[in-house]
């Protein structure tokens, strides 16, 4: 179990080193690289949703839509519904930008799972679901939360 546990570390590592070389490319911070991925997965949503999905408050989520927006890669727009709202949205320059720098990791990923049986899928699908949501849990209890451990049903995403 060790090796799996240093190997999921080498690759959160390595995730954080390709995200640091796209923020370079992009020229944004990776606090705005969050962002936009967050809005490329979550579509139009208010500064204070982002805010949330960030763990950041609103006052430092306007100054992240501000650096996108001054990019070319944000856009504040008056939600047609409530025209009190703001949402916020990926422009298509970034859309573009970052298609030219994860497109060809996309088709590389594609082709790399294409080699596992759906069975090995589904269990490295519950895998990553349930390390997201312990590491969540523990976000959580940093940012100050109620300071005790998931359950362990939770931490493993599955009855023990």
């Amino acid at each position: 179990m060790s090796a799996l546990g240093e190997a999921f570390r080498a690759a959160q590592n390595t995730n954080q080193v390709f995200d640091q070389t796209v923020t370079r490319c992009l020229g944004i911070n990776q606090t705005d690289l969050l962002a936009m991925d967050l809005l490329e997965r979550k579509g139009r949503i208010t500064a204070g949703e982002l805010a949330r999905e960030m763990g950041l408050t609103t006052g430092a989520v306007t100054s992240v839509v501000d650096r996108l927006e001054r990019k070319g890669y944000a856009q504040r727009i008056r939600d047609e519904a409530d025209r009190r709202r703001v949402l916020v949205e990926l422009t298509q320059k970034a859309r573009e930008e970052v298609g030219k720098i994860f497109g060809p990791l996309a088709e590389d990923w594609r082709e790399y799972m294409s080699r596992r049986t759906t069975a090995e899928l589904e269990l490295i699908l519950d895998f990553m679901r349930g390390a997201n949501q312990l590491v969540v849990c523990h976000v959580q209890r940093v940012m100050g939360g109620d300071g005790r451990r998931p359950a362990r049903s939770d931490r493993a995403g599955r009855e023990k």
